[in-house]
């Protein structure tokens, strides 16, 4: 605990945002512990059980992220939970609202008593989920997974109450485009996400990938950062 107090010293001391976090919530979390043949059987023949489970996960959370407020005193709150396949979601948007829903709310609540945004990594198409999450309070969202989800859309439906962690796609753009085929791919993903009052932010979608060009990785970090400065200051003319 000791070097993480004195890691968040610095960042704070250098002005940088500080994120606390801990992976898995709601899903991944009970899926690990029960199996995913199990857990999926169990949101119809032992609701009160996973309620339960849910209950005493959401109490854990809740006290990490106080005592994390109070010690470490981060910007930010970053979990997981990978509720989306190729698709669609792991579960139905119904089954979302009942079993993770009203949890996802006291986490939520416990980040924002805290100080600290609430930041979600889940892969797969969220699309259908992106109501309840963001009524239940979060705040930013990774990585918005391409070909999964319709980046263009959820941005005009989201953008004014969700920041996105924009990710670039590590499984076919970042491994199989060139270089200017990345560099595109990030200009997209900025002319997409960003807004004149912020709201994007940039990085890549999930773990680069062993085999990945460096020149396409270097192509990626170049632009984001080249790109994206010229992007604001094109807001600050207007």
């Amino acid at each position: 605990m000791a070097a993480l107090v004195e890691k968040a010293e610095m960042a704070h001391a250098s002005e940088r945002y500080a994120l606390y976090g801990f992976w898995s919530l709601f899903f991944e979390r009970p899926w690990k512990l029960r199996g995913m043949e199990n857990l999926m059987c169990d949101y119809y023949e032992e609701p009160e059980k996973v309620h339960r489970l849910h209950d005493a996960l959401a109490q854990s959370y809740c006290k990490y992220i106080a005592y994390a407020g109070k010690v470490l005193k981060p910007e930010g709150f970053w979990s997981s939970d990978d509720l989306g396949h190729q698709t669609g979601p792991m579960m139905s948007p119904a089954i979302f609202h009942e079993f993770m829903f009203p949890y996802y709310v006291r986490v939520a609540k416990a980040a924002h008593d805290n100080g600290m945004h609430f930041w979600l990594h889940s892969c797969g198409n969220n699309t259908p989920l992106l109501p309840d999450l963001v009524e239940a309070g979060l705040d930013i969202f990774h990585p918005v997974q391409k070909h999964t989800m319709i980046e263009k859309e959820v941005a005009e439906r989201y953008g004014d109450r969700l920041t996105f962690l924009a990710g670039i796609d590590v499984q076919h753009a970042l491994q199989e485009m060139t270089p200017d085929g990345v560099r595109c791919e990030v200009q997209f993903l900025i002319d997409t996400f960003d807004r004149p009052d912020g709201g994007m932010l940039i990085a890549a979608g999930n773990g680069i990938v062993s085999g990945t060009p460096f020149e396409n990785i270097e192509a990626f970090l170049d632009e984001a950062v080249g790109y994206g400065i010229q992007h604001r200051q094109g807001y600050l003319v207007k």
